[in-house]
Parts: C-alpha cells; sequence; structure tokens
C-alpha cells in the first residue's frame, strides 16, 4: 500500500520537477510581428473564434470567426460587435477587404454599447471604392472628417489602416497614406441631430458594424494603449524618483524615453521601490518589460499594492510579473490566485491593468482579464502603498506609464 501512495505522490510533484516554462502566447508572427509584439501591441481578435467580443443584434451568426478572419457573415441582424474592453488613447492597427462587388461596415472607435457607436464614438468607415460622398469614403470619420486622399485598394484587396486616438487627437493611415490628423476640439458645431465630436465619448469599444451585405473579412486586428485619460494621475513622472523611496540595495535607474529600470546586480536581500502615499480603492494601469537573462530564463519581478509595514516584499497583494514560474506566472496574485492564461513574452512591453474595489481584484494583462476574485484579506489590508519588486541579483526590468485612478467609495 506504501508503495502505492509514493507512486502517486511521484505522479503529482512530477510537472514540478520538471519545471518547464508555461506555454506562452503564440501571437508572434501568427497575429503580429515581432516588432510589434516588442513595442507592446496584442491581439484584439485571436484568429480562431470571438472570444472577447460582444455581438449586439438578434443574430449572433451575423459575425464569425473563419480562417484567421473576423467576418460580416450576410446573414443579418448582427448590428455591431463590440470589444469586451474599453479604451480611451490607443494606436489600433487592422485590415479589412470587402467582396469584389464592394460593401459597407465601419470600425468604431471609443463606441458606446448604448445607441449609435457611429454618432456616440465614432466611425472609421469602410465603403466600397470611389464612394462619391466625401465623408463617407472609405476612411473617413463617418459624417464628419473626409480623407485627404483615396487610398484605398480595390474591393477584393487587403487594406492596412492604423488609427491613433490620443486624447482629442484622431489620426488614420491607410495603405501608408494619411488621410487626415484633426482634433474632435475643433469640431464644436451640430450637424443636425448629431452630435458635435468634442461631445463624443471619451473612452468606449472598438466595433466592427454589419451594415448588410456580407463576406467583409477583417484581420490582424491589434492595439497599444497608450497613457492619459480623464481621472488618471501619474505615479511615475518620466524623469526622476519624486514620489517614491529605494528600500534595499538593488539599483533603480530612469532612463530615456521616461523608462524606469531596476537592475538586481549585487542585491545582498529584497528590494523595492515603494510609492510615498498610500491608496484604497483604484484602477492601475502600466507597462512592465522583463528582461531575458543571460544563461537562460526571464527576470521575476512583481507589482505590490496596498502594501503595510516595514519588511520589503509586502504579503498584502502581489501582481506577478514571471513568464517562466510554471504556476504562478505573470498576472497571478502572489500566493493567492493563479492567472489563468500567460499572455506575456520576454523583451516585449506587457501592460497590466489591476482593479482593486474594495475586496473585488482584477489584474488583466495585454487586454483581457487573467484573475478576477473576492479577497479574503481585504479586511486586513483595505488600503495602502504600492512597490514594484527587485527581485533578485540577474534579473533586470523595465516600468513606464505607471498611472492611477481612483475609484470613488460607495455612499
Amino acid at each position: 500500500m506504501k508503495w502505492k501512495l509514493l507512486l502517486v505522490a511521484l505522479l503529482v510533484l512530477a510537472p514540478l520537477s520538471a519545471a518547464e516554462d508555461p506555454p506562452g502566447p503564440d501571437w508572434v508572427p501568427r497575429l503580429l510581428s515581432a516588432e510589434e509584439a516588442a513595442e507592446g501591441f496584442y491581439p484584439l481578435f485571436n484568429g480562431t473564434d470571438l472570444d472577447g467580443w460582444w455581438i449586439r443584434g438578434s443574430n449572433q451568426k451575423a459575425f464569425a470567426a473563419a480562417d484567421g478572419m473576423l467576418m460580416i457573415t450576410g446573414e443579418g441582424g448582427g448590428d455591431w460587435i463590440f470589444t469586451d474592453r474599453e479604451y480611451e488613447n490607443f494606436v489600433l492597427r487592422y485590415e479589412y477587404k470587402l467582396p469584389p462587388e464592394g460593401g459597407n461596415s465601419g470600425v468604431g472607435i471609443r463606441a458606446t454599447k448604448e445607441g449609435n457607436p457611429a454618432f456616440s464614438g465614432m466611425e472609421i468607415q469602410v465603403l466600397t471604392p470611389g464612394w462619391e460622398t466625401e465623408w463617407q469614403r472609405a476612411g473617413a470619420l463617418y459624417s464628419t472628417v473626409p480623407p485627404a486622399v483615396q487610398a484605398d485598394n480595390p474591393a477584393g484587396e487587403w487594406n492596412a489602416v492604423e488609427v491613433l486616438c490620443d486624447g482629442p487627437r484622431i489620426r488614420t493611415i491607410m495603405n501608408g497614406q494619411q488621410l487626415y490628423d484633426v482634433k474632435t476640439t475643433d469640431y464644436t458645431e451640430q450637424k443636425d441631430w448629431q452630435k458635435p465630436l468634442t461631445d463624443r465619448a471619451k473612452r468606449g469599444h472598438i466595433a466592427i458594424q454589419d451594415h448588410g451585405g456580407g463576406n467583409i473579412a477583417f484581420r490582424n486586428i491589434r492595439i497599444k494603449p497608450l497613457p492619459g485619460g480623464e481621472g488618471w494621475e501619474r505615479l511615475f513622472n518620466g524623469t526622476d524618483l519624486t514620489g517614491w523611496k529605494v528600500v534595499g540595495d538593488a539599483t533603480w535607474t530612469v532612463l530615456d524615453d521616461g523608462i524606469l529600470q531596476v537592475d538586481g546586480a549585487g542585491m545582498t536581500g529584497r528590494s523595492e521601490l515603494r510609492s510615498l502615499h498610500a491608496f484604497d480603492n483604484f484602477e492601475l494601469s502600466l507597462f512592465v518589460r522583463p528582461h531575458k537573462k543571460e544563461g537562460g530564463g526571464g527576470a521575476n519581478s512583481g507589482v505590490f499594492f496596498r502594501g503595510s509595514g516595514d519588511a520589503p516584499w509586502p504579503r498584502t497583494y502581489e501582481a506577478q510579473v514571471d513568464n517562466h514560474d510554471p504556476r504562478q506566472f505573470t498576472g497571478a496574485i502572489w500566493d493567492q490566485v493563479p492567472a489563468s492564461e500567460l499572455r506575456a513574452m520576454d523583451d516585449c512591453w506587457l501592460h497590466m491593468h489591476i482593479v482593486a474595489n474594495g475586496a473585488h481584484i482584477q489584474v488583466a494583462i495585454n487586454g483581457k482579464n487573467v484573475v478576477d476574485y473576492q479577497s479574503e484579506r481585504h479586511g486586513q489590508f483595505p488600503s495602502g502603498w504600492f512597490s514594484l519588486q527587485g527581485h533578485d541579483p540577474k534579473s533586470i526590468v523595465d516600468f513606464r506609464d505607471i498611472e492611477l485612478k481612483r475609484i470613488p467609495a460607495e455612499k
């Protein structure tokens, strides 16, 4: 009987002793280039199903995933399909192709799920080439800003589009040609019943329109969030360590382009960079780039929140940064909740978004929640400071665009 128990124990422990890296995302080169991944882009469409999207309308079959494309099927009744997440400032890239006979669709930016996204948010037009009305032509900011040039390819060919939304600035490039670069604050006049651009939503979903007709295809839909936005506070100013204090002997350096780097070389104990202020309920947004280690493996770090006490590495909450831990990889709340999937790669910027609202804790990595739970520790750690972890002598990790939005207390 004892040998059977020993065999069971060995089988249970075998995966841990193997210590193989968890399978990472297969985005490169399937869904985006290595350069885009390193820059901080991530896919909105996985190429295989509609995970991460929500269809508004009576017919859920109006949109489908097929052969790496997000298709408008032509069945009708689909209305719009929206990303689950909202975005405020970003660079959006996508490709679209109309059938040979042409077609009509659109890509909503800062789109709301209520009302018409083309007018509550904004719509980048998708339409048959050579359309007569300027503000309806392909790439137009629908009904408001016409493209300066007609840059779309003939129907049946792919078109590549990049849309920059940064505060009031909206810029669209199609097939390498700039269509416009405008500010919504310059569009203040009411046009019939339509809100002026300056009064449209400042934050919303990415959406795709089913306008009737079918066989309209989209692919390689990817996004890079940008910092800033209403209600966000910068925790790191990009130039020095004002508002933070170093604990331990890791080296913290502000590099060019507002990058904060921790280098553990020479560390003799635990180290962190701790905020001077405490916070209770919040959204935290930041970019993190763990570097590969010499000799193999990747850097280890973490983002602590609601920290308390004098010891470094407070055992309150730590959002893990480690793409090689077989159990608690990037996005996990260390020693509490594992991440559902690995969505990050070494030497590439990853976007981390943490929401702590009372006991409700969420962590999103590159646009998808990997942790969502009710914490049993909230009564013990309702508020506290943030800190970034210096983990070990071989780990080098970069941080940038560290921002916080406070969540008001419920009345």
